[in-house]
């Protein structure tokens, strides 16, 4: 059973949590900038370890257990200039199509487990593209009939890529670019161009979403649900409804809830932010998508 839990224990939970991190981050940059022999050491044993006492702490203070984390620690001196580092790895993650398999080969196969097959449609929004691809993928290959949707935010030109065959969104029309065409509160999904990831993906049809919708459906699921979630989830869940709305009563929809709202504090969950850009939430229920 979930019990009811008020919208300020979550984001004052969260408020903690991003306090941590930020003070942790702040420690690694000023120990990223002491050179030694013009090269930079940060010990990542003790940046484990520390990041390990952060996330049981965090947990401590979600189940509501006394909570303290002390992200002051020391940092070694020399780098070893004979270590066998190769340096970084990048993981393309919008053209790997590791991703979309990833989602191929568990998303999906978790999805098709949990509903036991009893799903009639699924809805995301997109990124990288990997999870809608891979999932959209695998459901249509257990169940033809079982329909994949695009949810897309503003500025981004995946709806008419999909609807239309065109890659185009109003905010690049001539004369009207914008300076930064993904000014909107959602963060992470929404882009202006088809990855080889999005290319997997077998839809049909989207769905567009707005910043209010995304915000307003935030609070609707803090309130009623406990469920303290991100833009992209918000957004995700807008698109469910809306197919909700469009095959009536009686159809299993299936969505994803991707991030947390701990990691939107400075925008999506800031109430001076929302009223200088007009979202400030008003709605009581979801007469907000009422079409």
């Amino acid at each position: 059973m979930m019990l009811p839990l008020k919208r300020d224990h979550f984001v004052n939970i969260a408020r903690r949590r991003a306090l941590e991190a930020n003070k942790l981050a702040a420690a690694q940059r000023e120990s990223s900038e002491k050179q030694t022999n013009g090269l930079t050491h940060v010990d990542s044993e003790m940046l484990d370890d520390k990041l390990a006492v952060m996330q049981r702490e965090s947990n401590k203070m979600q189940n509501g257990g006394p909570a303290h984390v002390n992200t002051e620690f020391s940092h070694c001196g020399k780098c070893d200039v004979n270590s066998d580092s190769k340096g970084g790895f990048f993981a393309d993650q919008f053209e790997n199509l590791a991703n979309y398999r990833a989602h191929y080969e568990c998303t999906g196969p978790e999805i098709w487990k949990q509903t036991k097959g009893n799903l009639h449609a699924f809805v995301a929004a997109a990124g990288t593209g990997g999870t809608i691809a891979g999932v959209s993928r695998y459901l249509k290959e257990k169940n033809r009939s079982i329909k994949c949707f695009l949810m897309d935010p503003p500025g981004s030109g995946l709806f008419n890529k999909v609807t239309r065959g065109v890659m185009y969104t109003k905010e690049e029309a001539e004369g009207k670019r914008l300076k930064n065409p993904f000014d909107t509160i959602t963060e992470g999904i929404g882009i202006n161009r088809v990855t080889k990831n999005f290319m997997m993906a077998e839809l049909d049809g989207a769905y567009r979403g707005s910043d209010r919708e995304a915000v307003e459906m935030s609070r609707f699921l803090l309130k009623n649900d406990g469920l303290f979630v991100g833009s992209s989830s918000a957004m995700n869940c807008v698109g469910a409804v809306r197919v909700a709305q469009d095959l009536g009563p009686g159809h299993t929809i299936v969505t994803i809830l991707c991030d947390s709202g701990m990691r939107h504090l400075s925008k999506f969950f800031n109430e001076q932010y929302l009223a200088d850009h007009g979202l400030t939430p008003t709605a009581t229920g979801l007469e907000f998508l009422d079409k």
